[in-house]
């Protein structure tokens, strides 16, 4: 694994403005998305995903149980894997904070007050603005590429970010994420149901009811 820093000399200080607890997901995306629009993806949403240690937390926090918090494509079981078309489609369903219907916000987001939960706020919240894109090394290794979301207001101003820190938080979150699907993506590949040139997609969880019925 390799972290790669490309935000060359970003800068960046909190305006407290609440843009990036308001959620986007981006209309010209299906609910699974295809491995060479990932980083396109990434680019033009912020949704926040969830490692199982920042569920855990928030449960604690407020006394919640995760599915009221917490969205996934498929209902089954919060965060899983999936495998179709004969073993050529691998989908990773990762677990996404809900959003208000009302105003797209983050479900713990209130006007005036910001983050309620912010002592346990989920470590792609303290990443923020800056983002993750991982890609595929020239030697089959996994690199990933801190970039930064432009929309952000507050890009260009403060200092530069400590970026021992930002690894540090990329580590810990692709460490958690990987314990949690990394056995059951071997196990089905010691299985023989994925196969080797299988592509691997993304969910895109939260889109409502009514639009993926029409």
């Amino acid at each position: 694994m390799e972290i790669r820093a490309a935000f060359g000399d970003a800068r960046f200080k909190c305006q407290r403005c609440g843009s990036c607890c308001h959620h986007r997901r981006p209309e010209e995306f299906d609910d699974l998305v295809p491995p060479e629009r990932q980083a396109e993806f990434v680019h033009k949403s912020n949704l926040i995903y969830l490692t199982e240690k920042d569920i855990e937390k928030i449960s604690k926090k407020t006394g919640l149980n995760p599915e009221e918090f917490v969205d996934a494509l498929y209902a089954d079981k919060i965060g899983s894997v999936r495998v179709e078309d004969g073993g050529r489609k691998v989908i990773l369903d990762l677990p996404v904070m809900k959003s208000r219907e009302s105003d797209g916000a983050c479900v713990f987001y209130r006007d005036g007050k910001g983050c309620t939960i912010y002592p346990v706020r989920p470590t792609v919240c303290r990443l923020f603005p800056f983002v993750v894109v991982e890609k595929s090394g020239p030697s089959g290794g996994i690199v990933l590429e801190i970039k930064y979301n432009p929309t952000c207001p507050g890009m260009g101003k403060g200092k530069e970010p400590d970026r021992k820190r930002l690894e540090k938080l990329v580590v810990g979150q692709f460490t958690e994420r990987m314990e949690a699907i990394g056995p059951e993506v071997q196990r089905l590949r010691m299985e023989g149901k994925i196969l080797p040139e299988a592509r691997i997609y993304r969910t895109m969880p939260g889109k409502k009811k009514k639009e993926r019925a029409e």
